[in-house]
């Protein structure tokens, strides 16, 4: 997923919804720019609240959060990271207005992937 973002754009936006997601996958971008030679501006984005929303059962509100901060980073950015496959379903909730931009999850990016290798 980090290695399709950087091929995508220059411009990566990181979203997740804790801190402890958000820093690794940050860096992870970081490293596979660098491994492919490329340089890359990121921004990120940590929804904390949406998380502390899920755990307390207001799925609707955690969506509304992650769903606000892909239309904002859309706005800065040529592709977007999902930090965490629980974020991947938002996605799916989205207008295809609200969709400028690539939004890559790993549950999707690590199906193509394999996909790839078997072929």
């Amino acid at each position: 997923m980090a290695d399709l973002a950087v091929q995508r754009g220059e411009k990566i936006g990181v979203i997740a919804t804790l801190p402890t997601t958000l820093a690794p996958t940050c860096d992870l971008v970081k490293r596979r720019a660098k491994a492919q030679n490329k340089k890359i501006e990121l921004s990120s984005r940590c929804c904390d609240e949406a998380f502390e929303a899920l755990m307390r059962g207001n799925a609707e509100k955690h969506d509304n959060m992650v769903a606000s901060a892909l239309r904002e980073l859309s706005q800065e950015v040529d592709v977007i990271l999902l930090a965490q496959a629980s974020m991947a379903r938002v996605v799916e909730q989205l207008s295809e207005k609200d969709k400028k931009v690539p939004i890559l999850a790993s549950p999707e990016s690590a199906i193509q992937h394999i996909a790839s290798l078997l072929s």
